[in-house]
């Protein structure tokens, strides 16, 4: 939790070497995308988005964490537009997730800052170490694509959350995202 401007040459080191023992992420790794609820629309259909971008978690990094607020906290989705809305506002109960694979794993970055001999200059909540800057007690890995898309494998799964309940509103066919009927 230590802003790295304020770290000592060998916590950088040390940390550094933690970050990079995570296993990396390979076009056989299940990965997690949260979005907010509202973009589950822009997702769906012929003219839906077919790629994804941004910051990105292993699922298995994720997978157990559950409830809003804690998704929120874990993955620092804390953070506020240029145009100053709060994606995923306090005190709601509804986010998506796309857990998918992708051929295109190489794009897949840590979000290492300038200290650490990236070159992420994201502000706040984004750390620059690796991680997120969670207060929950939770230590995640995060990743970046960097201005980078990558097309998930056929078979990845959008889903919804809404008060707990987790329910896959699409399948990805390949191309699009094609709608589960009865979601």
């Amino acid at each position: 939790m230590t802003d790295v401007k304020d770290l000592t040459k060998e916590q950088i080191a040390q940390m550094k070497a933690i970050r990079e023992a995570v296993p990396k992420i390979d076009a056989n790794t299940y990965i997690q995308k949260t979005i907010p609820a509202s973009d589950i629309d822009k997702y769906i259909g012929e003219d839906g988005w077919s790629t994804i971008g941004g910051y990105v978690a292993r699922y298995d990094d994720v997978s157990h964490i559950k409830g809003y607020d804690n998704v929120v906290e874990s993955s620092r989705l804390d953070y506020v537009t240029g145009d100053g809305v709060r994606p995923y506002p306090e005190g709601g109960d509804t986010y998506a997730y796309i857990k998918f694979k992708t051929t295109d794993a190489e794009k897949i970055k840590t979000p290492y800052g300038e200290i650490f001999g990236g070159t992420n200059t994201d502000g706040p909540p984004c750390t620059l170490n690796g991680f997120t800057g969670a207060r929950n007690g939770q230590i995640i890995p995060e990743w970046s694509l960097s201005g980078e898309y990558v097309k998930p494998k056929k078979g990845a799964e959008l889903h919804k959350v809404v008060n707990g309940k987790d329910t896959v509103v699409a399948i990805f066919d390949g191309k699009h995202f094609v709608e589960v009927k009865g979601k």
